[in-house]
């Protein structure tokens, strides 16, 4: 005990030594909290500004149009029916997006034909195009609805038996978990959860290379100090790991609980049950770093790898793409990373008022790999110090 004492003190002093180890853990964490809070604080993009091109040019494309600029997501901000003027204004960046009218939407509606009006614009911001595709959506709704009558009339008897047949379904939409339909709400809680992860790996790896360049100037290393011992090595890998626990947790309580208070994020859970969550997801996470030890022999390679796995990670966690669709070799790195099942666990505890029953699978997902991992973790260290 006195032996995982002191190498947890010898951790903290080399990492409280470390200027470049407490930028990254103090301004690092913070800013990644701050930034990505303020980058999506509108949470819900309004008003976002469109062209319409208009070649009908009948009453009915103007009350479509209308319909369109009354909706929250965009606004017309140019009728046209030129459509490279159109496609100009979008290339300039004037507009997010244009809807094209063909000049036979009355007739076609008036005949009971499906008409195609088509969305263009860029790949640049795909919540422009969920906009404008969800203002054309509503609007098409209620303007089928008005001229239903009108369509009757031009109608044989057997489409009007069949439309006077089909019952009207009432389709009423009430979101569970994010009142505002907000991408901020949506999306910044599990990524405070993976920041997490990636500084925790960027931190663990800057320390573990800056050991390795320190011991490549020595002739006496810490390694081969501990190299007498398997038990000494089992000791390093608790010790170090318990260290980064102990940082993480004080990281955890601000990215998972003044953040939210700060930013008014969702939040449906108990903070008690979201704390037992954390500790097999820390430790985890913490001897999953500790397997990767060999890879890191330079303490400022990290910053450049691991800062680049945020979009893989938020894939992997299930939240953007559904598990249940991944391919096998997906969920196989699912299942690999910590961060993964831990996202999914504090999304349902968090954002959609579960308990710890709720996250069974998780939690039993993050023990095994808290098992695993430390197993591996110290096989490796040993292999390590045996080299020494």
């Amino acid at each position: 005990m006195n032996d995982i004492i002191k190498i947890i003190y010898n951790e903290f002093k080399a990492i409280g030594t470390n200027i470049p180890i407490l930028i990254v853990l103090i301004l690092g964490n913070v800013g990644y909290g701050f930034l990505y809070n303020l980058l999506y604080n509108t949470n819900v993009y309004r008003d976002a500004p469109i062209a319409i091109v208009d070649m009908s040019q009948s009453d009915v494309s103007r009350h479509f149009i209308d319909y369109i600029d009354a909706t929250q997501q965009v606004e017309v901000i140019m009728k046209t029916q030129d459509f490279h003027e159109a496609k100009r204004k979008l290339l300039e960046r004037e507009i997010v997006g244009f809807l094209y009218i063909p000049s036979d939407l009355k007739e076609n509606i008036m005949c009971g034909k499906q008409t195609e009006c088509l969305i263009y614009g860029s790949t640049l911001s795909f919540l422009d195009y969920l906009n404008i595709s969800e203002a054309v959506n509503f609007s098409s709704l209620e303007i089928n609805s008005e001229l239903l009558p009108e369509m009757i009339k031009n109608l044989n008897m057997i489409d009007v038996l069949f439309l006077a047949n089909d019952k009207a379904v009432d389709i009423i939409s009430e979101p569970l978990y994010n009142e505002s339909e907000g991408y901020g709400t949506y999306l910044i809680p599990p990524v405070m959860v993976i920041i997490i992860f990636q500084t925790m790996m960027i931190t663990m790896a800057m320390r573990m290379g800056d050991e390795v360049t320190k011991s490549r100037s020595s002739k006496v290393t810490e390694l081969e100090y501990h190299s007498i011992s398997k038990s000494l090595c089992l000791k390093i890998v608790l010790g170090k790991a318990i260290t980064n626990v102990m940082i993480y947790i004080v990281f955890s309580i601000f990215f998972l609980g003044l953040l939210p208070l700060i930013f008014h994020l969702p939040h449906l859970g108990n903070y008690l049950d979201i704390a037992i969550m954390m500790i097999p997801y820390l430790f985890a996470s913490a001897f999953f770093c500790l397997c990767l030890s060999p890879f890191f022999t330079d303490a400022d390679m990290p910053l450049f790898l691991i800062v680049f796995m945020s979009v893989p990670l938020v894939f992997l966690t299930g939240i953007s793409y559904p598990l249940e669709l991944m391919p096998w070799h997906w969920k196989i790195l699912h299942y690999l990373f910590p961060v993964a099942p831990a996202t999914l666990a504090f999304v349902k505890l968090d954002c959609m008022g579960g308990d710890l029953t709720n996250i069974r699978p998780e939690m039993t997902t993050l023990w095994i790999q808290c098992a695993v991992y430390f197993v591996t973790a110290v096989l490796v260290w040993r292999r390590k110090s045996l080299k020494n």
